[in-house]
């Protein structure tokens, strides 16, 4: 069996390996003498196992080195330690040096009684002195269960004045100064200083800003005003009333902002405090990787921030990037498993009792405990600002560029295009020095495509507008509802559920759009492969969430391909055919805007789906004179120099016999006369629709009850 002794060697190994900072320094003159009190008074009254070499580095620590001694159990050794006890002892001690003048700060904002301050002062020396790091190392008592006995031996005190001030609810652990960690390995790491703080008690401090600027700092000023902001003028409403009385200090307020990266929730935040005349503290969150390891370091932080503000009158914490603070865990070969709920009692007790009022930011909100959850105050959610909140903040960021309004409308569109990334992407076009509108707009275009597409979103929109192959025209549709005066009643309540059905290329999709420019609302179009998904419930999810995010962008929505989700459910065989129905239906039910869906298959549509549409628009194939409409429209799209077809009567009849064509056939002959490089004339123009028409009917697609 291995000797005590060999253990700690083993243990101090270990140490020394991991721990540089327990190297032996040049200890300041002003803390050689409570340095050597304090292992003068444990190696005079607790015997100590410490080989020749580190007995040596004490001997020197306590001013004993011309005595020779090696052993220090030896009566000869305790009796001159006794002795050099009592010589340091008669001298008045001096309490001076950046460290004693740091605790006497942090007493005045804090209030720390003298034991407090003494533990403060031992365990920042710990920090520096490899002889007082050794002699704890080597006690024969155990440091982790005798922690107030031990330190109450080298203070001379009280060991229920050690215990007091080292309890749970005292002013040290509460303010995250220091902690007990029993399952160290070795007895010096067992009393833990918040990481970095021995070094700021250590060195000379300008103020309490300046001591504690690695914790929690004055934030930022905002880039932008609250006005910034339109979008959340309910929330700022609930936090005005909420801190309306942040000067009479309401204990447990607590505001939790959670949503993607990059959509403006420090920035609100800091741009809210300013607005309301108080003044913001940030938790430190840019933190060195070695620090992260420590058990709740940033936790500390904020506990550290909460005690030394709660003289100050109107002000908040800021305490950004909270996922370190409510970790995942991964355990093999189960999955994510929460760890965020393992100190419960502890984590609620913070958010219940804090003096200041604290904004706690994250991306996602999906691994914290419920319990800790339901403990904020008010939640809010963030999202990419709606179209014209971006279109705003594009035209502020491009203010003063060549970029042209028509871009910025165009960027504008899509829906995750965040406030960050249109603030990196001013930056880069503010300094590009060609102030040509076309080179800007290109940088501009290809950052945030670029941006997008490493994130994963679509890069809808970022692209210059292509041009159309018909001029939109809404006399050339052929529907069962007068259009003109269901958009004039759309402009003034845009609050419906509108069904249009029919055979493809009839216009559907055309007029949904051109219905959303009508309202002056954006478009939020989805498909079939947007929203179904091969996992279960998976599908009922990304409908509520379209619903979500068209109530958001106030947006018109538009869901193509909408047989897909509403077919008759007597005929679903699996039970996820029937609850995505049902989803869908809920949320037609529920959302407060204009809904739009388009369908070629009108008769697999569930009947209670229909009944809930308040209009079923048939848009069926064009009339003849609408043909011949559109034939000449085509005809000057693509320049032809053809003036006689309007007086040709072969023309006009052969026109006349065509059937089953839609508004999208007539697009789709001005794409092909494109791609071929051809101008067509009346006759080729006339030969591909018959070409169309003809098909149609031998492929036996026309859709029943739509044939003319």
């Amino acid at each position: 069996m291995r000797s005590h002794t060999n253990l700690i060697r083993r243990a101090r190994s270990h140490r020394n390996r991991y721990r540089p900072s327990r190297w032996d320094p040049s200890i300041p003159e002003e803390y050689r003498v409570p340095i050597a009190q304090w292992l003068l008074r444990l190696l005079c009254n607790i015997r100590v196992d410490i080989d020749e070499w580190d007995a040596d580095r004490i001997i020197r620590a306590v001013g004993l080195e011309q005595d020779k001694l090696k052993d220090l159990n030896h009566p000869k050794a305790i009796d001159a330690m006794r002795k050099r006890l009592v010589g340091l002892e008669r001298q008045p001690r001096k309490q001076t040096g950046a460290l004693y003048s740091n605790l006497t700060l942090l007493s005045d904002l804090i209030g720390l009684s003298y034991i407090e301050k003494e533990l403060l002062a031992f365990a920042a020396l710990l920090h520096v002195s490899r002889a007082l790091a050794d002699c704890l190392d080597g006690l024969r008592v155990s440091f982790a269960t005798s922690v107030s006995e031990v330190l109450a031996t080298a203070f001379e005190a009280e060991q229920h004045d050690l215990r007091y001030a080292l309890r749970t609810e005292g002013v040290l652990s509460t303010a995250g100064l220091i902690y007990l960690d029993r399952t160290a390995d070795t007895a010096s790491d067992v009393l833990c200083l918040l990481d970095g703080l021995d070094n700021s008690l250590l060195t000379e401090a300008e103020g309490e800003a300046h001591l504690f600027s690695e914790y929690f700092q004055a934030s930022p000023p905002p880039r932008h005003p609250l006005t910034a902001f339109p979008h959340l003028k309910d929330e700022i409403t609930i936090l005005n009333r909420l801190f309306c009385g942040v000067q009479e200090r309401p204990q447990g307020v607590n505001i939790l902002l959670y949503g993607a990266s990059g959509t403006g929730k420090t920035e609100f935040v800091r741009a809210f405090v300013e607005a309301s005349g108080a003044q913001l503290f940030q938790i430190a969150h840019e933190v060195e990787a070695a620090r992260l390891n420590e058990k709740h370091f940033r936790f500390r932080c904020y506990q550290l921030a909460q005690k030394l503000l709660t003289k100050k009158t109107k002000c908040l914490i800021l305490f950004d990037e909270v996922e370190d603070v409510f970790p995942d865990e991964y355990i093999p070969f189960f999955g994510r498993a929460r760890a965020s709920g393992r100190y419960k009692a502890w984590t609620n007790t913070e958010l219940e009792s804090n003096p200041t009022p604290a904004f706690w930011l994250c991306n996602g909100i999906q691994q914290i405990d419920p319990a800790f959850l339901r403990r904020f105050t008010y939640a809010i959610e963030f999202r990419t600002p709606p179209r014209a909140v971006r279109h705003a903040m594009l035209e502020q960021v491009f203010n003063h560029t060549a970029v042209r309004p028509a871009w910025i409308d165009q960027a504008a569109k899509n829906r995750y295009v965040t406030p960050a990334l249109i603030e990196q992407v001013g930056k880069v076009v503010n300094l590009t020095r060609d102030e040509e509108a076309t080179v800007l707009e290109d940088v501009a275009e290809r950052m945030l495509r670029r941006n997008l597409e490493i994130l994963g979103h679509p890069t809808e929109y970022l692209h210059r507008p292509r041009e159309r192959s018909l001029t939109y025209r809404i006399d050339v549709l052929n529907p069962n509802q007068d259009l003109s005066v269901l958009t004039a009643g759309l402009r003034i309540r845009p609050n419906a559920r509108l069904c249009l059905y029919g055979p493809p290329g009839t216009g559907k999709t055309a007029f949904a759009h051109h219905l959303a420019e009508q309202v002056d609302k954006p478009m939020l179009q989805k498909a079939a492969s947007d929203i179904l998904s091969c996992w279960v419930g998976e599908t009922e999810k990304n409908l509520a969430s379209m619903f979500k995010e068209a109530q958001h962008e106030g947006a018109v929505l538009f869901l193509d391909e909408a047989d897909s989700f509403l077919q008759e459910r007597v005929a679903a065989v699996r039970s996820w055919e029937v609850t995505k129905v049902n989803e869908l239906l809920k949320q037609m039910e529920q959302f407060d805007g204009l809904f739009i869906c388009a369908t070629n298959l009108m008769e697999r549509l569930d009947s209670a789906v229909l009944r809930r549409f308040d209009l079923k628009i048939r848009f069926g194939y064009v009339k003849a004179e609408q043909v011949t409409q559109l034939f000449f429209d085509v005809l000057t799209l693509i320049g032809s120099d053809d003036e006689s077809p309007r007086q040709d009567e072969t023309v006009i009849r052969r026109l006349s016999k065509l059937q089953m064509l839609t508004p999208g056939d007539f697009s789709t002959i001005v794409r092909q006369s494109r791609a071929l490089g051809i101008r067509y004339d009346s006759h080729r123009l006339l030969s591909a629709l018959e070409a169309e028409a003809e098909a149609k009917m031998r492929g036996g697609r026309s859709v029943r009850g739509f044939a003319r």
